[in-house]
């Protein structure tokens, strides 16, 4: 009861995307990435350095071979339990989070149609992790920039075979608002 009454909560929602050269195929392969998505989430904060949170994110991305002439467009979600870890109390500060997931992805090819050996549906579990910067221009608001990488323990992630730990990653921009936050940092025994 007494550490509900001091934890603040911030909610939060982000955008962000990326483009890449997967290095996870074979070396005559040469598949470039082209990443989106979103997420929102609760981060609670029973201290300001150490917050679990829960998120959903969801996006989409554009995987093609140009020498191949092929080309898929996997949409997903995932559910995420995350520990963000803040350096310093200070207004700027690094930040890290680890995060354990589940996804569901939809991978299809040009035509629409789920690839050839493929489930249409695939479900994984996996962790991931993020670093970046924060700040906090009031006891109220956040504003965050991280690289994101998460790692689902699938070959599938694109709707051909690949290697069995395929990654998303990207650049990302958070917006949180925190509740019960105080105007200035006080000591719980006053």
């Amino acid at each position: 009861m007494l550490l509900a009454m001091w934890m603040q909560v911030a909610l939060w929602g982000e955008w962000g995307g990326h483009t890449s050269q997967n290095d996870l195929v074979a070396p005559s392969e040469r598949w470039h990435r082209f990443y989106g998505w979103g997420a929102i989430g609760a981060r609670f904060r029973p201290t300001k350095r150490l917050q679990p949170g829960l998120a959903w994110r969801a996006g989409h991305f554009i995987s093609q071979d140009r020498s191949q002439h092929r080309f898929t467009r996997t949409t997903w979600n995932a559910i995420e339990l995350t520990l963000r870890v803040r350096a310093f109390l200070k207004a700027f500060s690094p930040v890290a989070e680890l995060t354990f997931l589940r996804l569901s992805a939809q991978p299809r090819t040009q035509e629409g149609q789920v690839p050839a050996g493929s489930p249409a549906t695939v479900a994984a579990i996996g962790t991931g992790w993020g670093a970046g910067v924060s700040w906090t221009p009031l006891p109220w608001a956040e504003i965050s920039l991280l690289y994101l990488r998460r790692r689902p323990q699938t070959a599938y992630l694109e709707g051909i075979n690949g290697p069995a730990r395929d990654r998303l990653e990207g650049f990302v921009g958070q917006v949180g608002f925190i509740f019960g936050a105080t105007s200035q940092d006080r000591s719980r025994f006053q």
